[in-house]
């Protein structure tokens, strides 16, 4: 029979039947409670915590928590299902369970766990079911305020009545974990000192999947990397708030890297009003508006080797009026940019592949198939000092759009690809208006400002 590096470890760590105990455990002397079990640590059943029990076991759990962090050792919580709410994890605690078979359920609404101004706690194991209870707006299955180090691996989280994890002015790790069947979001951050969010699951939420937001802007230094999100809602509505794969909100100095996204009800990544953010080498698919956000009052935006597919807008670097400036879009795939309703929208949007504002480089991108503009630059007065070169846009309306509306002008659109756009290669426009012939064919007088220049046009 094969044994499984999971099955081996609950035998181990629990002595199940025809498991080998290390040697200290067989040695310990039954009668006599909360005995250690080797270097394993503690057995919760010896605080007389039973599996199954329909009873609240919040107090034995507190009760077992509180005694192997006083002895500084894990809490080794045996296979099986206890119902459990409003339990405080106290310092340098570590909870351990088997994965997907030790269960905590929710006693009553609000949080399971709760961690509040401790140096470190960890949790390991666990899966934790809020049962659908409705609770208030961002309570957490787990909540953890001002913790220096939160460690959280290979947890799963389900059916919260808010949110699956709060995290309040705190640090830590959150790895490969399941997030699922949200009633608002999977994880949501307030004042992070710095989170690793890496390599998990999370699907089925009603309106965001990750949330790493700021009470003022600040430098955030969260790094989100490697996760598959898919399905994420919006059914609070709204025009960008909810529907978002990741949210940053004043959160400056986010790495969000090579993760995964699948239908999102408006956009896979959304940055409002957070400066020095790196968007890179992401994959979205299917989305309702647009892909990838850079929004409102951001300075510095890297959004690079991403590959976006199936949405009604791809990449928008906007905002110019609330001080959305600085920022190179590079080197990203777009295909099917077409306008369309957003869920719950009123009117269509997108049709877009790139669009910029100000102080911003677009170079390298490739863009298929938008239905309206492949690259836009600019729009209505907000245009300042742009450059679209090397690009490949292809099967469009408009090859490349650059507004006209400013009386001062400074862009450079150089040394692209244009393939089949129906109403002209580079155009000049007026709140949308084509107000020019193709500026790849001959200079215009109302295009004072735009160098347009080695383009090849087919």
């Amino acid at each position: 029979m094969a044994i499984s590096r999971r099955s081996l470890l609950a035998a181990t760590v629990f002595g199940t039947a025809g498991s080998v105990v290390p040697a200290a455990a067989q040695q310990a002397p039954r009668s006599e409670p909360a005995r250690a079990l080797g270097q394993l640590g503690l057995e919760a059943t010896h605080f007389g915590l039973r599996p199954g029990s329909a009873d609240d076991q919040s107090r034995p759990l507190q009760n077992a928590l509180a005694e192997a962090a006083r002895r500084g050792a894990p809490l080794l919580l045996p296979p099986g299902r206890y119902r459990v709410s409003n339990v405080i994890l106290p310092e340098g605690s570590r909870l351990v369970g088997v994965p997907g078979a030790t269960q905590l359920v929710a006693a009553q609404a609000g949080p399971l766990l709760i961690a509040r101004r401790i140096k470190r706690t960890a949790l390991t194991g666990l899966s934790l079911d809020g049962l659908d209870i409705r609770a208030s707006e961002r309570a957490g299955l787990v909540a953890a305020e001002e913790v220096l180090e939160l460690t959280l691996n290979e947890c799963e989280f389900a059916n919260a009545g808010s949110v699956g994890l709060v995290l309040t002015r705190t640090a830590g790790r959150i790895q490969a974990s399941r997030f699922r069947s949200m009633r608002e979001s999977a994880l949501f951050s307030l004042d992070s000192r710095g989170l690793s969010i890496e390599g998990n699951q999370i699907e089925d939420c009603g309106n965001n999947g990750i949330q790493i937001w700021r009470s003022q802007a600040g430098d955030d230094q969260s790094l989100i990397r490697g996760n598959r999100i898919n399905r994420i809602r919006s059914d609070s509505g709204g025009d960008g708030p909810n529907g978002n794969g990741i949210s940053l909100f004043r959160a400056g100095g986010v790495i969000i890297e090579s993760n995964s996204l699948r239908d999102c009800a408006l956009t896979f990544i959304r940055n409002n009003s957070g400066s020095t953010v790196q968007i890179i080498g992401n994959q979205g698919k299917r989305c309702g508006e647009t892909a990838l956000y850079s929004e409102f009052a951001f300075e510095g935006a890297i959004i690079s080797g991403n590959l976006l597919e199936d949405c009604a807008m791809g990449i928008n670097v906007t905002n110019l009026d609330h001080g959305g400036r600085l920022a190179v879009v590079a080197n990203n795939i777009i295909s099917n940019a077409q306008k369309g309703y957003a869920p719950k929208g009123k009117e269509p949007v997108g049709g877009m592949g790139v669009h910029v504002e100000a102080e911003a480089a677009v170079t390298g991108n490739v863009v298929e198939n938008a239905s309206d503009v492949g690259i836009s630059l600019g729009w209505s007065w907000a245009m300042r000092n742009l450059v679209a070169t090397g690009n490949i846009v292809r099967k469009t309306g408009i090859g490349i759009s650059v507004s006209l509306v400013p009386k001062e002008r400074n862009a450079l659109i150089a040394n692209n690809v244009i393939a089949d756009a129906k109403l002209g290669a580079v155009l000049g426009t007026e709140y949308g208006t084509i107000v020019t012939g193709d500026l790849t064919q001959g200079a215009d007088k109302r295009a004072t400002g735009i160098r347009v220049e080695n383009n090849a046009v087919s």
